[in-house]
């Protein structure tokens, strides 16, 4: 371990309950000698927050126009940046000015900001979670002040934004990482042969997410959990219909879901029209010691993602993982990078997205025969100990952090950089750089 290393952390917002996935990832970092300064575009919406947000030792740092303070030190930052080097801030303009996403004037104005304190700190590396906006912030940081950034990329970021501006971004990118192997085939399909694209699963805390005494579960009626951002592509709504299929074949089964979002309203509605307002309970945002302890008085933990009608999907969802490790039966969908995590009657269940039938009867059956109940529950606490465990997936990112971290910046010599992360590439993306070179490196 060598301590000392800052690195700059860019997020949309900071702290977000729904994104423990970060949280999880800025305390492993941390305790792996890393020191993070988190740079956050907007300011926390939620009221809430988990208790191990307090943990981070990490401070933060909110980007203009979030004051005007903030506003007034941002503008003094661009004309630091213009006398210090004009030609480069030229570049950069008009760089953005070609640029077809939206958001451009506020981007490149966080962006002058962010170049000028990450200079001042002697921070050299940029890392930004979501390939969306932070990536696009962090490039032009990169094009202003010279300074490597990389990208975690999740889903939402993935799927609807353009391949164009996805291919940019990850090319200039010292590094992206993303979620699934789904995710990472997806991004190589429109990456530039010399971009680095890793697949780096989210952890899970084993001694924090753990079942307990078989006695924490509640008495009564099972408890099926599920837990979410309240959006279409979780399919809450199958999951609401299929607990009304259960109801008319006589199963008493009690319903929360945990979350929430803009599907609030719809969900609620769909709940009194079939008569389900004493079984299912939209439950609201809570922090993770309260779902911790939810997950304990669980029988199933029921996840039926699909693909939304804008395309978008999840990867990975944390909480799938969550409730395996605390040896809860899943049933969730084959979508996107779930079938990476859950095989179908081995550590879960997996059913077709957006058939209610087919889910009740995935439930009904877990419901009504506890030996399977406990064999599923206790193989996906298997699973995620030896493919998610938080620590051992946290290396690959830390490596790539201590060595960018220690490079060069993009503007001054980045093949610096390439030597460093050269292990990191599989032999084919090692070949088609050699070609690349060769291609531009001028005749001796």
């Amino acid at each position: 371990m060598v301590a000392g290393a800052t690195v700059g952390f860019l997020v949309k917002t900071y702290p977000k309950i729904s994104e423990t996935f970060i949280l999880e990832e800025l305390l492993g970092l941390e305790r792996n000698g890393l020191q993070p300064h988190i740079f956050s575009i907007q300011q926390p919406t939620d009221a809430v927050c988990h208790d191990a947000n307090r943990a981070v030792r990490a401070p933060v740092t909110y980007l203009p126009p979030t004051s005007v303070s903030n506003a007034m030190q941002g503008v003094r930052a661009h004309v630091a940046l213009i006398v210090k080097e004009p030609w480069r801030y030229l570049q950069a303009l008009v760089f953005v000015l070609r640029r077809e996403e939206g958001g451009r004037t506020r981007a490149f104005f966080q962006a002058g900001y962010l170049a000028n304190r990450l200079s001042r700190a002697g921070i050299r590396h940029l890392h930004a979670h979501f390939a969306s906006e932070p990536a696009g912030v962090a490039e032009l940081v990169s094009k202003l002040a010279g300074i490597s950034y990389s990208i975690s990329a999740h889903a939402k970021d993935i799927y609807l934004s353009s391949p164009a501006s996805l291919r940019r971004k990850m090319s200039g990118a010292w590094f992206t990482v993303t979620c699934t192997e789904y995710n990472r085939k997806h991004l190589a399909g429109i990456a530039t042969p010399e971009a680095m694209v890793l697949c780096m699963y989210h952890g899970i805390d084993l001694e924090r997410f753990k079942r307990g005494p078989a006695a924490a579960r509640a008495a009564g009626a099972p408890l099926l959990l599920s837990v979410g951002r309240l959006r279409e592509k979780k399919g809450f709504a199958t999951l609401i219909e299929a607990c009304r299929l259960l109801r008319d074949a006589g199963k008493v089964v009690r319903c929360k879901i945990v979350g929430y979002g803009e599907e609030h309203d719809r969900l609620a509605g769909l709940i009194s029209r079939h008569g389900l307002n004493d079984a299912v309970q939209l439950a609201g945002k809570m922090t993770q010691d309260e779902l911790i302890d939810l997950y304990r008085s669980a029988s199933v933990f029921a996840l039926p993602c699909q693909v939304a009608s804008d395309g978008d999907r999840d990867g990975i969802p944390n909480v799938l993982l969550e409730a395996m490790a605390m040896e809860l039966a899943v049933v969730s969908t084959s979508v996107s990078g779930i079938p990476e995590v859950i095989q179908n009657g081995i550590n879960g269940l997996l059913v077709k997205p957006g058939d209610a039938a087919v889910l009740a009867t995935a439930i009904g059956s877990v419901l009504d025969d506890p030996a399977l109940c406990s064999r599923l529950g206790a193989a996906g606490r298997h699973t995620v100990a030896t493919m998610f465990c938080s620590e051992a997936n946290l290396q690959t990112v830390r490596q790539l952090l201590l060595a960018a971290s220690r490079g060069v910046g993009v503007g001054e010599g980045a093949g610096n950089c390439d030597a460093a992360r050269e292990r990191f590439l599989s032999p084919r993306h090692k070949e088609r750089r050699h070609q690349r070179l060769n291609r531009v490196r001028p005749c001796e």
